[in-house]
């Protein structure tokens, strides 16, 4: 069956019980949930500190986010029950990622606020993109997780 009007055959969706979720989630790992994703977030601004920051000095992330960033890499690799004696880890990664997010807001502002002094060299800027992606992803992540 062909469309007339464009000459392009158009593709039928297999129908919803022949599809087979697992296989495409199988290679997904722990980034598919809230958590994981804050996790990421946490992984991609202290990667963002250290290569723009550290080795380039260019773009340096805001110490009121990257604490909590290296705390959200680093709690869900820690014992769990010695964590759920504390608080729970859905309501701690949930936290947490809402005050990175809280921190990248006003980075964001900031950066904003004073654009002409700041980022005014490229690598600079992408550092900026990549940390502003880390705190967009803290929060869809924190979004998601469920207490």
């Amino acid at each position: 069956m062909t469309d007339d009007a464009h000459g392009i055959d158009p593709v039928e969706p297999a129908p919803v019980d022949q599809r087979d979720d697992e296989a495409v989630l199988d290679g997904a790992g722990d980034f598919t949930s809230g958590e994981g994703l804050v996790a990421f977030a946490g992984m991609v601004l202290v990667a963002a500190w250290i290569i723009f920051g550290v080795v380039a000095n260019t773009y340096w992330v805001a110490w009121l986010a990257l604490v909590p960033a290296i705390a959200v890499v680093l709690l869900p690799r820690l014992d769990r029950a010695n964590v759920e004696r504390f608080h729970p880890l859905p309501l701690l990664m949930k936290a947490l990622g809402y005050a990175i997010t809280l921190v990248g807001v006003l980075t964001i502002i900031e950066d904003v606020r004073f654009a002409g002094s700041q980022l005014d060299e490229v690598f600079e800027v992408v550092g900026a993109l990549v940390a502003y992606a880390g705190f967009v992803m803290a929060f869809l992540g924190a979004r998601q997780i469920k207490i």
